[in-house]
C-alpha cells in the first residue's frame, strides 16, 4: 500500500528527498495548508484533555535502560 501526502493525497516516496524532508507531506506548502486547518479549528481532538489524560493513567510506564558509567576523566597524578 503506498503512502499518500496527508493534505492533497499524493503518492509519496519516503526515500525521494523531495519527500523525506516534509514527511509525510509532499512540499512545504502542504505541511503549511495543513496547519492552516487545524488553526482555523477544522481539525478537532474527539476527547477532552481529562479522558486523554485518563489514558495515559492506565498505560505503565517504560523500565529506564541503565546507561554505561563514563569513566572518570579526573587529574589522576
Amino acid at each position: 500500500m503506498a503512502e499518500r501526502c496527508r493534505y492533497c493525497g499524493r503518492t509519496l516516496k519516503r526515500k525521494e528527498p523531495e519527500h523525506a524532508c516534509h514527511w509525510p507531506f509532499c512540499s512545504e506548502r502542504c505541511k503549511w495548508a495543513e496547519l492552516g486547518r487545524w488553526l482555523d479549528g477544522r481539525y478537532v481532538i474527539s476527547r477532552s484533555v481529562d479522558q486523554v489524560a485518563d489514558d495515559a493513567a492506565l498505560v505503565p510506564p517504560k523500565p529506564h535502560a541503565k546507561r554505561p558509567r563514563k569513566p572518570d576523566r579526573g587529574n589522576n597524578s
